[in-house]
């Protein structure tokens, strides 16, 4: 996961691995929260009942959990691209530098 002259850590691949897997992470819950906003459009026609006010109230819950999970999917790909970009310029600043 390092390299001899990677001073944070994780190196390029790493990185990468991480930006590709949060965002396709955001994008499937993206499609997924799409659905589940079908249904809530839906319930009060289909389903107005008990039992709805009760998938009401979970797919309110979803709606809150969703936000909270995709900031932080967002957040955690935001500072995996800086750190990236950090690595990749303290690279080019050594390299520079022994030239």
């Amino acid at each position: 996961m390092t390299t001899p002259g990677n001073r944070y850590g994780y190196d390029d691949a790493t990185l990468q691995g991480i930006i590709t897997a949060t965002e396709t992470g955001l994008q499937q819950m993206a499609h997924l929260n799409s659905g589940v906003l079908n249904i809530q459009a839906t319930l009060p026609v289909v389903n107005n009942s008990a039992s709805g006010v009760k998938l009401a109230t979970v797919i309110g819950e979803w709606s809150s959990d969703f936000n909270t999970v995709k900031n932080q999917l967002d957040a955690l790909n935001g500072k995996a691209t800086a750190l990236l970009q950090t690595n990749r310029s303290a690279d080019t600043d050594a390299t520079t530098a022994t030239a």
